[in-house]
């Protein structure tokens, strides 16, 4: 096939030079016996960096998979600047269980939002933007507990339960950066206010087979910000139940099985009277 030359000063246009210092800052406080065979209290604060990822700053058109809407990148995105909180408290036990509750909070400039591009009413079109400032804040409680004591170390000894569970909220302020979007200050696009993940797993006392029924879910989230006075458009609830089962014959050798989305649902997405 030919191939297709691209003059240097476009090619130009993909690199990115970036200069800044990036500080973060952490205090740990232990103490032993806290309700645990050891327990940290940890504080963080840190300044990082969100960049536009290739898609969202090519000037390229493609087809959105879930809503079949067309996206066209933004080659003018900025990068989004954060500054994140993190208050953890962590417990830790015999046998390697472990408990942590979080605090966090993130304070976001120029955040990058997926909102409708204009278009026809049968003709959904999608683009990205920067937006004034955004926030994120929530509480997550992570964990993970061996089943042995079932059994009194018997049968449920190679057994585990493990997962997290996030609750959040955001809000995020448009500014300027696009006026006729329909909602000035609403939650970010693909942020859930309920994330849960759940695990039980299965590691066999030799090593040679590891098994893990996993549940995932995330409640409804926009998906990308109407305009012109139409609907957010929101993606619905979800929930997926995955089956994962590994054998390990040699060491250099395993063989994998993955039986995913047991549940059967579907992705959907709602925007006034429009389902995708």
């Amino acid at each position: 096939s030919p191939i297709i030359t691209v003059p240097d000063e476009e090619l130009d246009t993909f690199a990115v030079t970036d200069d800044e210092y990036y500080p973060a800052l952490a205090f740990t406080w232990m103490k032993p016996g806290f309700w645990a065979e050891d327990f940290q209290l940890r504080f963080g604060w840190s300044e990082t960096v969100a960049r536009p990822d290739l898609r969202e700053i090519s000037d390229a058109t493609y087809i959105d998979p879930l809503t079949e809407a067309r996206v066209q990148g933004n080659p003018q995105l900025l990068d989004a600047d954060l500054s994140n909180y993190d208050l953890r408290a962590e417990w830790f036990f015999a046998g390697g269980d472990n408990l942590t509750v979080s605090l966090f909070y993130k304070d976001i400039t120029s955040p990058i939002e997926t909102v409708e591009a204009p278009g026809s009413d049968d003709n959904i079109g999608l683009t990205f933007i920067n937006a004034e400032s955004a926030e994120v804040y929530g509480v997550e409680f992570e964990g993970l507990k061996g089943l042995g004591f079932l059994s009194g170390g018997g049968w449920t000894e190679s057994l585990f339960v493990a997962g997290n569970v996030t609750v959040s909220d955001s809000e995020i302020t448009i500014g300027d950066a696009a006026p006729n979007l329909t909602n000035n200050k609403r939650p970010m696009t693909q942020h859930s206010d309920l994330m849960v993940n759940f695990q039980l797993g299965y590691d066999s006392l030799d090593g040679r087979h590891a098994a893990a029924l996993a549940y995932n879910m995330y409640s409804d989230r926009i998906y990308f910000a109407g305009r012109g006075g139409a609907d957010d458009a929101e993606e619905q609830a979800f929930n997926s139940l995955d089956l994962t089962y590994t054998f390990y014959p040699t060491e250099k050798l395993s063989l994998k099985l993955r039986l995913q989305n047991l549940l059967d649902e579907d992705t959907v997405i709602e925007q006034g009277g429009w389902t995708s």
